[in-house]
């Protein structure tokens, strides 16, 4: 009796551990798929914008405000695709551009404190928080930190 019972249970177990297993499955291949969509795109874009020499001219345009941050003019496409769309969008504009791991660093430090601020700004509006406060909190402490680093990084080497 005692042994029919343990495998019952042992079995309850067992279909349960699959079953949440394919569920991760599924739900794993949903966000790459998700992810894809995202990321293809706008490494084709900046690819496209690469062969049609338009980076040398962005990358003039925007380097004296990315100084600041010790950063190459190119970058500032990385930070807008990660502040206006997401961080999988800001590491396929990222990826061709060919950073050192510096620039990287302190592309995904500034990154890591404001991204996808359409998106967050809005969910931040619905717990009833100061909307606006909050977005600029988190892009004025995003640019403390890249200037904050590039300093360090500049005293240290």
């Amino acid at each position: 009796m005692w042994f029919t019972m343990l495998v019952q249970n042992t079995l309850l177990h067992m279909n349960t551990f699959y079953s949440t297993v394919k569920r991760g499955f599924l739900n794993g291949i949903l966000i790459t798929y998700k992810m894809i969509k995202v990321i293809v795109p706008c490494y084709i874009a900046i690819e496209f914008i690469k062969h049609l020499g338009l980076i040398e001219v962005i990358s003039a345009f925007f380097k004296p405000c990315m100084s600041i941050f010790g950063l190459p003019g190119e970058s500032a496409l990385g930070l807008m695709a990660g502040y206006f769309i997401n961080l999988y969008a800001a590491i396929a504009v990222i990826t061709p551009l060919q950073l050192s791991s510096k620039d990287m660093t302190t592309i995904a430090l500034m990154l890591g404190i404001a991204h996808s601020l359409p998106i967050e700004t809005g969910v931040t509006r619905q717990t009833g928080v100061n909307a606006w406060l909050m977005l600029a909190a988190r892009v004025v402490f995003s640019l403390f930190a890249g200037i904050v680093i590039n300093l360090v990084w500049k005293l240290f080497s």
